[in-house]
């Protein structure tokens, strides 16, 4: 069960696939060559006002991708398998090239291939007003907070707190939006 907006903008080239629940608002912007393939059983719920630039990807066998309002995808993103849920707040900026991925393989059984071993899931939320900057991978159960800023190309295997900039591979708070002292928010021994 989908529905379309009649208003807004979708362009022609934008391929809407599958039979699961698709709910875009009529004040969404949707640009070429987006691909939105959504499965029975599976959700897309975007919020007002949110924008997909050119050329992503939503793929949802299973689970949901719920976005809040004025949050906006930039060209390439892709949003894979979000079998536990992937909830995006208010006001998110989703950068170019961003990678959002809610499943993974066990592979700890040698004798099988990894192909064939289960797939294990976990949810990942963006809290409101935080921008994943170009080229991020965010991987199952990953929670950031509010504000934070996320630098590009980072790996984010973990939460991460509000107000934080974080970067690097494995990805890491580093300082403070407010300029406070990491210390405050980072329990002692934990490296920066």
């Amino acid at each position: 069960m989908s529905t379309i907006p009649k208003g807004g903008f979708i362009h022609p080239s934008v391929c809407i696939d599958g039979d699961g629940l698709i709910e875009i608002p009529a004040s969404t912007i949707i640009e070429a060559g987006t691909v939105l393939a959504v499965q029975a059983g599976a959700s897309l719920v975007l919020g007002e006002r949110n924008t997909i630039y050119p050329n992503c990807t939503f793929r949802l066998g299973q689970g949901s991708l719920r976005t809040g309002r004025d949050v906006s995808f930039g060209p390439g993103v892709v949003i894979y398998e979000p079998r536990g849920g992937i909830s995006i707040g208010d006001h998110c900026l989703i950068a170019a090239g961003v990678m959002m991925c809610g499943a993974g393989h066990q592979f700890t059984a040698l004798e099988l291939p990894i192909r064939q071993q289960p797939m294990w899931s976990a949810p990942i939320t963006l809290e409101e007003d935080v921008w994943l900057g170009m080229g991020v991978i965010v991987l199952p159960g990953v929670h950031i907070g509010r504000g934070a800023v996320i630098g590009a190309g980072s790996v984010v295997t973990q939460s991460i707190p509000a107000a934080m900039v974080a970067y690097g591979s494995p990805c890491r708070p580093r300082r403070r939006r407010d300029g406070e002292p990491l210390a405050a928010v980072c329990p002692a021994g934990d490296p920066p």
